[in-house]
């Protein structure tokens, strides 16, 4: 018993030994945690900068339309502008062109009233002419007549 007593007490002395000195596994050691925790920081810094980097290219590619779509804004706001202005002078040309044209035309009516009028009065001084020459003729051939 004192043999089985002895083996018993090393086996123990061996356990407490073992487990009383820094873990031989690379799992349970405070450095090993630490580098796992140095690594994920690590990771986590990358992943970050990377991101940082498509943010600052999308910031980029959205100022770049950004400023061509203020470009292209400018362009219809000149163009706009231009029609606008073209507007303004064909409707002056058009209101000159349609004044022009209702003086012409009550310039021709006027002269066309005046001709009518003068032409209407030399024709009834032609048929009154006419109605003289009748009447003298009638009475001239009555005389004859009688």
């Amino acid at each position: 018993m004192k043999k089985e007593l002895k083996a018993v007490l090393y086996v123990l002395n061996l356990a407490v030994t073992s487990l009383a000195a820094e873990p031989a596994c690379p799992v349970c050691s405070r450095y090993n945690y630490e580098e796992m925790l140095l690594e994920r920081v690590i990771r986590n810094e990358l992943a970050l900068e990377h991101t940082l980097k498509d943010i600052k290219e999308t910031n980029t590619k959205v100022v770049d339309a950004l400023r061509k779509l203020q470009d292209e804004n400018d362009k219809v706001n000149i163009a706009n502008a231009a029609i606008e202005r073209k507007q303004i002078v064909m409707e002056a040309a058009l209101s000159d062109a349609i004044k022009t044209a209702l003086t012409n035309v009550s310039e021709s009516l006027t002269h066309i009233l005046t001709e009518s009028v003068r032409a209407i009065k030399e024709m009834e001084g032609k048929v009154d002419l006419i109605k003289g020459n009748v009447e003298m003729h009638a009475c001239y051939v009555l005389h004859i007549i009688m």
